[in-house]
């Protein structure tokens, strides 16, 4: 036996060291034996001895050493050996010289643990099963990974969900009117907002409000849709390539950017996803997933209001085309029903309390079906938009129709790279029609743009079709896939390397946008980005934080719904005042010394030019992405001759431009206020195509001289959707006291003549027309169309 010292700041154990006492023995097979070797070879178990080896080692604290054994188990066999390391206790002296991560016996079992770990993954994880989890694992990272800072606005209708929800759990579940549990919510001028904010009531609780947080929500749910549309490749055409459908999905454009942000759109698509789910399940006889399709369509109804035109026309055409089968099956289907009745009542105590506001949505939205026009006319403008809606250079290749906000430049919102794959799964499944599955997700596609062709095609109204799409993409990427390896034998392999590829796929996706996507457009602004909300409130906490006190100003003019914006990042009540700069560069409005003003780029540019204001001190600056000055932060001061130039500017804004005007053949003198667009004579050519605008005079003031006495009972105006009054003073003959009659109209998605009748009978030689849009102030633009008299 011989003795080995180990590690070098250990000391050397020699022989003499160690006290070894042999007791040897002759031990049964069965006996236990504290150091064993290993088996011996052609020896009978009925007559095999063992020797025992008893040996007693004392180790100094740290020192380790190892015993070797080499022994025969026979004469015939060939010498062995076994060796056994030993450790005396841990020197306190040397502590600093290692690091015990674990106690030796959890040690152990970590690597136990882990050692079965990687036998389960090498049995389950590389199976489809596993690849489908890895894939939504994969499809859920690439979308929480800078979740705050892609896309680069945070938008007032991602906000309105979350400060509708802290309203509502302020109140206790209580709603305006004392509605509880209010079906929908009132979002600027519309009820739009269901589902969703009940979907933010768990952040808010938890006392969490962050850009963040309220995205996770949402990107969270749509989890739904790559589960689902993973489910359904798996039913209904491949069943071990559902994790192709899943990172297909991730990929496309539209699908990637907007399930990132809180848009209800995407719940909605979501929902959508899990009720083709649970149909196809009941089309494949388990009539209890016909309960989970009830849930979703319900849930996706009550989310967003173009889902409610795709899930009832959905439900009319699987409803016919399955006709037979649902009639087999009719005893199955009372109990869903009355189900769904149950769950249409939120909606129509909807209806109930708020008679009129599916009308007045349409006219906020301008769609064409509440225009007064006959029936045919608007079958066709449906028609007009619905084929929009399924043009392949719409979906596919970059377009002018979508907002800049909506878009990822240059890629189309399907990929121009999925092109082929579509048309040829498309093809595939057209070819299987009589199959229910696959006629489920077609009629998925035809009906997909329906909801936006109630006004206009867009991205976030037309998004359903993203879900059947990727479904064709995945078949065609499936069947360019297997042809490709039509000859090869190691599958699996091909499998995970194709798998691994699309991986990286997702990354090199998200790295192209999070590195060049705030760039894309360069346009920050109102019609742009609207970038700036989490950059210029997280700004205004600093100030506020280093003094509570300072007035500060802000400019709404660079994002829409600023205030909902405000209540979000700064709370209620909201410590900042909000107005255009124009309130200060067109009027004298007083302010404090101190005021900080924050002004987007623009306004910073108008200030400087209206020549009003002493040289301004810039406090500190945001700059846009593209590194140009986004948000200047500045105190302001009047100059002394300010105040001279505000007088003559307003003597001047009402001064009217003397003209002439041909009135029904005759030649009339008249008068109108400055104007930037049009000219008088517009106003009396019976076309409603043409208009006039005030320059900044608001009421926009016209008068005409008759040359000879008329008289008139009525006044016709033609205005626009603001709410505004029109006045009519009436001048009789030898009169200096005119008669006036006004009348007033609330606002409007179109523009519509203002019946004005006139205060007295009596011919009269002169008209004045105000035409004021009572919201606005002065300066402002006022239009107008045109003027009748009866």
């Amino acid at each position: 036996m011989s003795t080995t010292a180990r590690g070098s700041f250990f000391p050397v154990i020699r022989g003499s060291e160690i006290r070894a006492c042999y007791n040897q023995h002759v031990v049964n097979k069965k006996t236990a034996s504290s150091l064993e070797g290993e088996p011996c070879k052609g020896s009978s178990e009925d007559t095999r001895q063992m020797v025992r080896v008893e040996a007693a080692v004392e180790l100094p604290p740290g020192a380790e050493v190892q015993i070797t054994v080499c022994y025969k188990p026979d004469e015939g066999s060939a010498a062995q050996k076994r060796v056994v390391d030993l450790a005396g206790e841990r020197d306190v002296t040397t502590k600093h010289l290692s690091f015990e991560f674990l106690p030796g016996k959890r040690q152990k079992d970590l690597k136990n643990s882990l050692r079965l770990f990687w036998k389960w993954f090498k049995t389950n994880a590389l199976t489809p099963a596993g690849l489908f989890f890895w894939a939504v694992a994969v499809y859920y990272l690439v979308r929480l990974i800078r979740l705050s800072d892609f896309p680069i606005f945070f938008f007032t209708d991602e906000a309105i969900h979350t400060m509708l929800a802290a309203d509502l759990v302020r109140n206790e579940f209580i709603g305006p009117g004392d509605e509880l549990l209010p079906t929908f919510f009132k979002s600027g001028t519309t009820y739009n907002a269901g589902f969703p904010v009940y979907l933010q009531v768990l952040p808010v609780l938890l006392g969490i409000k962050s850009v963040f947080a309220t995205r996770f929500v949402s990107t969270t749910v749509t989890l739904l849709a790559a589960l689902g549309l993973g489910s359904i490749y798996s039913r209904v055409h491949s069943r071990d390539r559902a994790w192709l459908a899943v990172m297909v999905l991730s990929l496309i454009p539209a699908w990637f950017y907007h399930t990132r942000t809180a848009f209800e759109t995407v719940e909605a698509v979501s929902f959508y996803t899990i009720f083709l789910l649970g149909y196809i399940r009941y089309r494949e006889g388990d009539f209890r997933w016909l309960y989970v399709a009830l849930a979703a369509i319900v849930m996706a109804f009550y989310s967003y209001s173009p889902a409610r035109v795709v899930m009832a026309l959905t439900g009319m055409f699987l409803l016919i085309s399955d006709a037979r089968y649902h009639w087999d099956n009719r005893k199955q289907l009372w109990k869903p029903f009355l189900l769904g009745l149950l769950l249409a009542v939120p909606y129509f105590r909807f209806l109930y309390l708020h008679p009129g506001e599916n009308q007045h949505h349409l006219e906020v939205l301008g769609s064409y079906w509440i225009k007064s026009e006959p029936l045919s006319w608007k079958l066709l403008q449906f028609g007009y938009q619905y084929v929009r809606g399924l043009n392949p250079f719409y979906w596919f290749f970059p377009n002018a129709t979508d907002l800049s906000r909506h878009i990822m430049k240059g890629m189309g919102h399907l990929g121009w790279y999925f092109v082929p794959f579509f048309l040829a799964g498309l093809v595939l499944a057209i070819g299987r029609f009589k199959d229910p599955k696959y006629r489920v997700m077609l009629i998925a596609l035809f009906l997909a743009p329906t909801g936006a062709a109630v006004a206009e095609i867009g991205i976030t109204r037309a998004m359903f079709m993203v879900i059947p799409a990727g479904f064709f993409i995945t078949i065609g990427v499936e069947y360019a896939y297997e042809w490709l390896l039509k000859t090869a034998r190691q599958r699996k392999t091909y499998d995970l390397l194709f798998f691994f590829l699309l991986i990286g796929c997702n990354f090199l996706f998200l790295d192209r946008v999070l590195t060049n996507g705030p760039t894309w457009h360069n346009y920050y602004g109102m019609s742009g980005m609207q970038y700036g909300a989490r950059q210029v409130f997280g700004k205004i906490l600093e100030i506020r934080k280093a003094d509570p006190t300072v007035p500060i100003m802000m400019t709404p003019d660079w994002a829409n719904g600023t205030d909902v914006l405000a209540r979000f990042f700064l709370g209620d009540p909201v410590s900042i005042e909000m107005s255009s700069m124009d309130a200060f560069i067109d009027l004298h409005k007083p302010f404090e010394p101190e005021t900080i003003f924050i002004m987007p780029q623009d306004d910073y540019i108008r200030v400087i030019n209206s020549g009003k204001f002493e040289p301004m001190k810039v406090m500190d600056m945001i700059p846009y992405p593209d590194g140009t000055a986004g948000f200047i932060f500045a105190n302001l001061k009047y100059h002394k001759l300010a105040g001279k130039e505000f007088e003559e500017e307003l003597v001047s804004r009402h001064i009217l431009r003397v003209d002439s005007v041909d009135v029904n053949g005759e030649t009339l003198d008249a008068a109108i206020s400055e104007l930037d667009m049009g000219e008088l004579q517009s106003l009396f050519d019976h076309d409603p195509g043409t208009v006039v605008r005030s320059v900044e005079a608001n009421p926009l003031v016209v008068e005409v001289v008759l040359p000879k006495p008329t008289a008139y009972r009525l006044a016709r105006v033609m205005v626009g959707g603001s709410a505004t009054q029109v006045t009519v003073y009436a001048l009789p003959e030898g009169s200096d006291n005119p008669h006036v009659s006004s009348l007033t109209v609330s606002e409007s998605t179109e523009i519509r003549n203002v019946m004005v009748p006139l205060a007295t009978d009596e011919p009269v030689t002169r008209l004045r027309f105000e035409v004021r849009t009572v919201r606005d102030g002065e300066p402002a633009h006022v239009h107008a169309w045109g003027i009748e008299l009866e």
